[in-house]
């Protein structure tokens, strides 16, 4: 036992040197491209590589949230082909793909879908991780029971696990057979497995998604993610349009590209009856308790009453950087 122990250890402290080395990379190759973009790529019609890549590596989820563009209550995937939706890239097809795009590109975001749908999703991650880079999932957290000791062994440096409220009201949001218990005994078997293991990896987000049904619940949810002893609460303001603005866009993807694209409408939410003053006041006081370990989505500064009740106007100047 002894012995197996020290290996663990010494397995850690490795580990521990390959993750200083992978996030050096990261921030050197974050500041190249800046330079690089401001002092010549600005000027031409070219870029230079990507830091970020965002793997889909699965369209199917177990669950039919109400707010998601993709399996919710206007879902894209709800319209397309079956045959469609289920085509996704082998696993061969997938270590094909990192083993060049890590080459270049040293963060990797794994999304779907739902990622653990896969069951060689935490194959692809270790294979991210051993060849130096940052790699991070996105998850609705109910399919986590009996993977922690695999998450965390693999190289995983941070994963996103999704809870929109208190029992009751995360069951009526995000709606599947599997639900609140089933994510929050996850979570605490992902953090009680970090904690055997002496590792501080993956860090644990927690992130809710703000919805008409949940506004007055984020202090209530950011107890509920103490409790479970996360790294960091999020709070996502989410992806919404309105009808008109959906139609502008198709039209405009149809002059410009001449596709017919079937995802602006899958956004379409009537957001009129979200309340900026309560969501403000509770932002207030989850960020006094949170700290630094607290984030909101987008990550900019905005003003909460301009992004429910203005969709149509920018909340920065300049290109979008997420077209």
């Amino acid at each position: 036992m002894r012995r197996q122990l020290q290996a663990v250890f010494e397995s850690s402290k490795r580990a521990g040197s390959r993750r200083v080395g992978k996030y050096a990379r990261l921030w050197a190759t974050r500041s190249w491209r800046r330079l690089l973009v401001s002092t010549w790529h600005q000027h031409t019609d070219r870029a230079p590589p990507p830091v970020s890549a965002v793997l889909r590596v699965t369209n199917t989820c177990n669950l039919r949230c109400k707010q998601c563009g993709q399996w919710g209550d206007h879902g894209v995937f709800r319209v397309l082909e079956p045959g469609t939706v289920r085509n996704e890239l082998s696993t061969d097809q997938w270590k094909s793909v990192l083993s060049r795009l890590t080459r270049f590109c040293p963060h990797i975001y794994v999304f779907g879908g739902e990622p653990f749908a896969r069951r060689d999703v935490l194959e692809l991650v270790r294979i991210a991780a051993q060849q130096g880079a940052t790699i991070g999932i996105n998850t609705n957290g109910t399919l986590l029971s009996s993977k922690s000791a695999e998450i965390v062994e693999s190289g995983l440096d941070y994963i996103i696990v999704s809870l929109d409220g208190p029992q009751e009201v995360n069951d009526k949001v995000r709606i599947g057979s599997r639900g609140f218990t089933t994510v929050t005994d996850g979570i605490r078997e992902l953090v009680a497995q970090k904690r055997c293991l002496r590792s501080s990896f993956p860090q644990i987000e927690l992130i809710m998604t703000l919805t008409v049904e949940n506004q007055d619940r984020i202090v209530e949810t950011a107890q509920i993610a103490k409790s479970l002893c996360v790294d960091v609460f999020a709070v996502g303001f989410g992806i919404f349009t309105t009808a008109e603005l959906a139609s502008l866009s198709s039209r405009q993807a149809r002059e410009e590209f001449g596709r017919d694209p079937k995802f602006f409408s899958a956004f379409v939410r009537d957001m009129s009856a979200m309340n900026p003053e309560l969501i403000e006041q509770q932002m207030k006081q989850v960020r006094k308790d949170w700290g630094s370990r607290f984030k909101s989505y987008p990550p900019i500064r905005f003003q909460i009453r301009e992004y429910f009740q203005h969709p149509e106007r920018p909340l920065v100047s300049g290109p979008c950087t997420t077209p």
